[in-house]
């Protein structure tokens, strides 16, 4: 699987193109996908702060199940790449996917037991989570939220009725899927960091961000 195919691939999931920042091939081939100083989306609720590595790989020959499909070069590359970012960024510990989501098999190994000898702070099983808004919310964060709503819509003069509030009801809710629909990007109604990022975006008057360039 290539790099333009992950990105295909996320791009229909409504991603804003490939999640990961970098990848290993089954020949030991480390390319770069999502360039590092742009958030990820390889972890949900846990991108912030951190880098998102995956390997080619990880299903049964069948492709009906989960498995470490890792080759030997897989593995000597895996183990390159993380010093590299470890060292280049001052990593201090790592985890898996399946750390933060019990129902996810991936990386289909244990990356803390495999890899946290590599870690000074390994013990910390868990990065904090992303600062999310949704439906329920309340307070100054939602009031700011929905003020930039209002000036985006202004922006592009639109009807959409977005009147100060600091709560964060049915009605924002829709209009931050109307946004996110907009943009490109994940359309969950959620104000996450890349939600957060696309409106900073958005009332520069920058086009909605793609990982890779078309």
């Amino acid at each position: 699987m290539s790099v333009a195919e992950i990105n295909t691939w996320h791009l229909a999931r409504g991603f804003s193109g490939v999640g990961y920042h970098r990848i290993v091939h089954l020949n030991g081939l480390r390319e770069a996908g999502r360039p590092i100083e742009q958030i990820g989306a390889h972890v949900k609720g846990h991108n912030t702060g951190t880098i998102g590595v995956v390997y080619v790989g990880g299903m049964s020959v069948d492709m009906k199940h989960a498995a470490d499909t890792r080759t030997s070069e897989q593995k000597e590359a895996l183990i390159a790449e993380i010093v590299d970012l470890r060292d280049r960024f001052n990593i201090r510990k790592i985890s898996g996917h399946n750390d933060y989501d019990k129902g996810k098999a991936c990386p289909c190994f244990d990356a803390r037991a495999e890899y946290g000898y590599l870690f000074p702070d390994n013990s910390v099983a868990w990065t904090p989570a992303d600062e999310m808004l949704q439906r329920g919310d309340h307070g100054p964060a939602v009031a700011a939220w929905v003020d930039q709503l209002g000036r985006y819509r202004h922006m592009i003069d639109h009807k959409w009725p977005v009147q100060p509030t600091d709560t964060f009801d049915h009605t924002i809710e829709i209009v931050t899927i109307w946004f996110q629909k907009l943009r490109g990007i994940v359309a969950d109604g959620v104000v996450g960091p890349q939600t957060r990022d696309e409106m900073d975006r958005a009332l520069s008057g920058k086009a909605p961000y793609l990982a890779l360039a078309a």
